[in-house]
Parts: C-alpha cells; structure tokens; sequence
C-alpha cells in the first residue's frame, strides 16, 4: 500500500516526461513492453513485437562534428528503426534536426561491396511538451495534438515511400479527460500529461500493459536511493526551466524598454511583448 505521507512531497507516481521517468519507465529491457504498446499505439501499422535498445549516442563523421543524444533508439523484430523523443523546447531548424538525426539510422544500413540499396524503415516520434503555434513553415494552429508527416508527391499527396515517417505530438493539446479516452494512444498521452499527478490508477486504464506501468510508476516501491535520485532530478529540470522562464522574461521586458523609447504606444508594446501593461510601465521606472 501506497503511504502518501511519504512521497507528498513528489507526489504518487513519476512523472513520466522527466528525464530520469522518461528513461526508467521506456527505456530499459526490463519496461520494454511500456514502449513497444507506446510505439504500437503511434504506428499501428508496424506491428511491433519485441524491440532491441540502441546506443543513443551518434557522432558525425569527423571527431570535431557536432553530436545529439536521442532519448530512445530502439530497433524493432523486423529490423525497422524508432527514434523516440521527449522535446521540450522549440529549436530553430526544428524538422532539420530530426531529418539529421534520423539520417544516422539510414546510412548505417549501408553494406560494403556490392549492394542493392534495399533499406529498413526508419520512424520518428517527437513527444513535445511545449504548446506549438508555428515550427519552421508549419502552423500548429488548430486543435490536433498529433501531425504525422512523410514522403509524397507534392501534386497528389501519393506517398513515395512508408519507410520514412515522422510523428509529432503535442501533450499540452491533449485535453481528454479520462472518461473521454477513445483508443490506446489517447490513453498513454493521457497518462504523459496527468500521471504526476494523479493518485491512483483510472477505472478507463485497467489494460495489462497499464497496470504494469503504475507499478513501476509508483515512487513508494522505488529503493530509497531511486527516490532520491528522482527527487534530485526533477529539482535540477525544474531549476533548469526556472532559468529559461526567467531569461525569456528579461528579454521580453529589455523589449519593451527599447520599444517604449521609440515612443510606440503601450498598446502596441502589450501585443509586442505579452507582458501586462503594469509590468511594462513599472519596469520603465525602475
């Protein structure tokens, strides 16, 4: 039995779309059945039975070229490749990045001597924690929580080929109450967004693969040291959003600061900014 008094302070479960939850409860062979349902529920049509873990860490072609850690790389019983994401930050070249890293996973097909070029699927999945509006050309504007994209004919929309797919998916779009889950997916993206605060499982969760996932959610059945590490880490990425938050503030009020010295009008500067016009008249006196 769960004792409340003793983890009030992280609450019941963890939280999945932590860096240290994300990979306790996706990414070792142990959880790997959390995954495979998880990718399953994403790419139905792949079918996946059983998945192998990838090293997550690629290098470019020289020792000074940049590198990238994908949270999850994991190979299917087919030979196809899936890139699993937690992104929770928006990123200048947002889909380059994601067209380069799973570029790694395509070249690395290549046989030496003769070959035919025949090549095994590789699929991206994006989990962003962040509300997109636009990313790069695209507007994220209307009430979808996931865009998939891949290969077609620019005229007719004929797919070119399904081996390159890329999914993304807006948590903070999903607003479906547990009641209103229709299908499998809904029912993990209801879980990445709620689960660090719910405190006990959902009646509409009650599938093996679930049940399995709240218990190994369950931060009171974690060794003590693991509790701590949990607790350490999520202080360290709330410390690290905390400084984020608090740059993009300043930035905004240095904004309108210089905005206001040009005489433009404090309505236009609140639309400019997003800040209220009390904050941006108080820091004009300071």
């Amino acid at each position: 039995m769960t004792n409340n008094n003793q983890i009030k302070d992280a609450g019941v479960y963890i939280d999945p779309l932590s860096d240290w939850g994300w990979k306790t409860l996706f990414g070792s062979e142990r959880y790997k059945e959390h995954l495979i349902s998880f990718i399953n529920a994403v790419y139905p049509e792949l079918e996946v039975t059983d998945i192998s873990y990838d090293n997550v860490e690629y290098t470019g072609d020289k020792k000074e070229a940049r590198s990238t850690r994908l949270d999850l790389v994991c190979t299917t019983a087919k030979r196809e490749a899936v890139m699993v994401e937690v992104q929770k930050a928006e990123q200048k070249y947002f889909f380059e990045r994601g067209l380069w890293t799973s570029s790694f996973k395509i070249r690395e097909q290549a046989k030496q001597g003769q070959w035919d070029y025949h090549l095994k699927g590789v699929y991206s999945i994006g989990i962003l924690t962040f509300p997109p509006e636009k990313i790069a050309d695209f507007d994220w504007n209307d009430d979808a929580y996931i865009h998939t994209f891949s290969l077609r004919e620019d005229v007719d929309g004929r797919r070119m080929t399904s081996l390159y797919r890329f999914a993304y998916i807006a948590v903070a779009k999903f607003s479906k109450t547990a009641a209103e889950l229709d299908n499998i997916l809904e029912k993990w993206l209801y879980l990445l967004k709620t689960l660090r605060r719910l405190e006990a499982r959902p009646k509409e969760l009650q599938d093996r693969v679930f049940e399995m996932f709240f218990r190994a959610a369950e931060i009171a059945r974690l060794p003590k040291e693991k509790q701590q590490t949990y607790r350490e880490s999520i202080m360290n990425e709330n410390d690290w959003m905390n400084a984020i938050a608090f740059a993009e503030e300043k930035a905004k009020l240095e904004t309108a600061r210089n905005l206001l010295k040009l005489s433009v009008p404090i309505e236009t500067v609140v639309q400019a900014t997003g800040l209220s016009e009390e904050v941006i008249l108080q820091t004009n006196r300071q």
